[in-house]
């Protein structure tokens, strides 16, 4: 039966950067926040095989929830299958009505992927049982980005 004083918490965001602070007025300064990996080909001489080096934080916030919450984390493929769980096992968190009406966890992530596709992280939130997907792709780097006349930074839309 469930806890009638667990209120489920939302994902609030979910991405994957390079930094991440908070500053003392508790706004967020996210760094070189990115949705894809480049898939590295090194010259055939190098005897280095393709791969696609991940090494970024795992940033989550959730809010609007009341309750005593863990998540587990994993990385999977587009078919569901388990490439890598969180060693450190659950993230714990406990959201209340005022200073802790939110959360947010981060942890460092490194893997290595030896083929190209799309990719996840699962968040499988407890006592709800509810989950949540951060997508990500893993594609050799596309070509620079070319700005249209006038939509470049500080020219407006």
């Amino acid at each position: 039966m469930p806890d009638p004083f667990v209120i489920p918490p939302q994902l609030w965001f979910g991405l994957l950067c390079e930094g991440f602070e908070i500053d003392q007025r508790g706004r967020f300064n996210v760094q070189a926040v990115f949705n894809q990996v480049t898939y590295v080909r090194p010259p055939e001489a190098t005897g280095i095989r393709p791969h696609g080096p991940l090494h970024a934080l795992l940033v989550v916030g959730f809010t609007r929830g009341m309750g005593n919450f863990a998540v587990d984390v994993d990385l999977c493929d587009l078919d569901g299958n388990v490439l890598w769980t969180r060693p450190e096992g659950q993230w714990t968190f406990v959201l209340t009505p005022g200073a802790e009406s939110s959360a947010v966890l981060m942890d460092r992530v490194q893997y290595w992927f030896s083929e190209t596709g799309r990719y996840y992280y699962r968040l499988r939130l407890h006592p709800i049982g509810s989950e949540e997907r951060i997508h990500f792709e893993v594609a050799e780097q596309p070509g620079p980005v070319v700005l249209a006349p006038g939509h470049g930074p500080g020219q407006g839309q």
